[in-house]
């Protein structure tokens, strides 16, 4: 049951750590064995040694249970070593797996938005696995053992344990249905507000520039008090659950000892029997007022795991290898392309059919929010289209593998997205990790760089190509991470080439190095589709694309849509509006 509620790779994990809880089980067993220890030890000093007088046999029996003790904290600090073990496990097994998931998705769906903090989603799994209530959940199957022990000094101190037991648990269970709702939406309240200030943070230089930083400040403020009075409810909650609980198992504690004292008065048990009664209970509800006590850190890890279901569930399963394709010329084709908004209601593109050859450059323009940025992103392949199909040298998009097929894609996209790390390594895409022959990986670097026109603004940087952007602060102009951007869209001499405004932000010299690298591309046969709005980057396209409304409004060869154009302007420049009157 637990395994169809489970995603399998996250199934397939928990297996994998299986070793680790059944010796975490094992352990626990000894442990809340040797617990015995003080009861029996206890019972021996009232019933043998104090009314015999018999120091020897305290000392021997003070040894013994020394060793016990000894042996029973070795083996809980072993255990929770074991379950923190099974939590790094669980981090190499799952967490590259989560984060190939999350880049992976080629659209969020509506309602998704929790899954951005999948990763701390899984940390806060990883730390109850390997935290004191996992512990709590392997001893709270040994309860019978001291009920079986209660019972055998006396019937009535079993029951007395059964009956705290119930009440314990039927609290426990109260608690649940109590805060099982405001768990869930304090969870995501949370994570919202996290997000939030993630993100408005980032954008900090903005909001200071536009006075937006004490309202986005008493906005955020807003927002977090949200969360936090929800997770103040439960807290509450837990208080009042956690005290009563207390309370419950102090009293049943000194009642146990009542209840042993009436037993030897009455003869039925022995002295040492009153403090062993104590004890035992003690030792019994232990696990289930650890439980209590843990029940928030386990709700959390329930949402969490829904998180990282709900990404799973969202995302496609690690598919098998396919077979590798030669490289691809550069024939690009998207047929009856539709994309849908997140909300799933108003269509971003329309039936968009574009062919692009090798050699060929395509030009695509339109007004603002006419689906220019999101038609390059599906030709790229850094987005699904929710209908119609890509073709790259006549093979759907699907047959090839994603990350071999972008190694022959460039892409630069409209936001830029340079990454923490130094210049050379965006420029290579971050490949170093997967590439041993550095020096040849360097080569291309450089030549990718001053094919972009980008190689001698770099080594102007204060570290050259080994300068670290982001991460440290430091930051590089518009203009400068656009021509980085562009030389990380040439690297590795990509057949097919998508660039998203590419000059929007480049000076005289930055545009004339982009002519350059592209009438490059196009002498080696490469397909070249450039989105603008400054159509000076578009004087050379053999193809233009007209866009509007998400729909095509004029394509074909780049002089009959100009003209086409042209007459079209000229037509509403010829229209003379009439107004009362008769006059305009």
């Amino acid at each position: 049951m637990i395994k169809s509620f489970l995603p399998a790779p996250v199934a397939t994990a928990l297996d994998a750590c299986r070793p680790h809880f059944v010796a975490a089980a094992l352990f626990s067993a000894l442990i809340n064995i040797l617990y015995l220890a003080p009861t029996l030890y206890m019972m021996q000093v009232y019933d043998r040694v104090v009314p015999t007088g018999g120091i020897i046999t305290l000392v021997w029996i003070t040894a013994v249970l020394a060793v016990a003790i000894a042996t029973l904290t070795a083996l809980e600090a072993t255990r929770s070593r074991i379950l923190m073990r099974a939590s790094l496990r669980l981090n190499r097994l799952l967490s590259g797996e989560i984060l190939d998931r999350l880049m992976s998705r080629a659209k969020l769906k509506q309602g998704e938005t929790s899954s951005a903090q999948a990763m701390r989603e899984f940390d806060t799994i990883r730390q109850t696995v390997g935290g004191p209530a996992a512990s709590a959940v392997f001893d709270a199957p040994w309860t019978p053992l001291y009920l079986i022990v209660a019972f055998a000094i006396h019937p009535a101190l079993g029951w007395l344990i059964i009956g705290a037991g119930i009440v314990l648990v039927t609290l426990a269970v109260v608690n649940e249905r109590h805060t099982s709702s405001k768990s869930a939406k304090a969870h995501q309240a949370a994570a919202a507000s996290y997000a939030g200030t993630q993100a408005t943070v980032a954008e900090a230089e903005a909001i200071r520039a536009l006075g937006m930083r004490r309202s986005l400040v008493a906005r955020q403020i807003s927002q977090r008090a949200e969360g936090l009075e929800a997770q103040n409810q439960i807290q509450i909650l837990g208080v009042r659950y956690n005290t009563l609980v207390k309370f419950i198992r102090m009293f049943m504690q000194s009642l146990a000892l009542g209840v042993g004292a009436w037993l030897a008065v009455s003869g039925e048990i022995s002295v040492g029997s009153i403090i062993a009664a104590s004890v035992l209970l003690s030792r019994a509800l232990q696990p289930v007022e650890q439980l209590v006590g843990s029940w928030p850190t386990i709700m959390q890890a329930r949402n969490a795991l829904n998180t990282i279901r709900r990404l799973f569930e969202s995302t496609e399963t690690a598919q098998a290898e396919r077979t590798a394709l030669p490289k691809p010329k550069g024939d690009l084709e998207l047929d009856r392309i539709i994309v849908k908004s997140q909300a799933g209601g108003n269509l971003i593109l329309r039936n968009v059919s574009v062919a692009i050859k090798p050699g060929e450059i395509l030009g695509v323009i339109g007004p603002s929010g006419s689906g220019k940025s999101t038609l390059a992103r599906i030709a790229a392949g850094a987005m699904t289209p929710d209908a119609g199909e890509v073709r790259v040298d006549g093979a759907s998009i699907t047959d090839w593998d994603p990350e071999l097929l972008a190694q022959h894609i460039g892409y630069l996209p409209q936001n830029i997205a340079l990454l923490p790390g130094t210049i050379g390594e965006n420029i290579a895409r971050f490949r170093g990790s997967l590439v041993k022959n550095k020096a040849e990986l360097d080569r291309m670097i450089v030549a990718a760089a001053q094919m972009a026109g980008a190689h001698e603004m770099i080594l102007q940087l204060p570290m050259g190509y080994d300068t670290v952007i982001k991460s440290n602060g430091f930051e590089l102009s518009a203009g400068q991470a656009q021509r980085v951007a562009l030389a990380r869209a040439l690297f590795a001499d990509p057949q097919v080439f998508i660039l998203d405004e590419p000059n929007s932000a480049l000076d005289q010299d930055g545009e004339e190095a982009l002519d350059r690298a592209v009438k490059a591309l196009v002498l080696r046969g490469a397909a070249v589709v450039i989105v603008a709005h400054r159509t000076a980057v578009l004087n050379n396209a053999d193809k233009l694309l007209v866009m509007h409304d998400g729909a095509v409004a004029n394509y074909g060869p780049r002089a009959e849509v100009v003209d086409e154009l042209r007459k079209r302007a000229a037509a509403r420049a010829n229209v003379v509006p009439i107004t009362q009157g008769g006059r305009s």
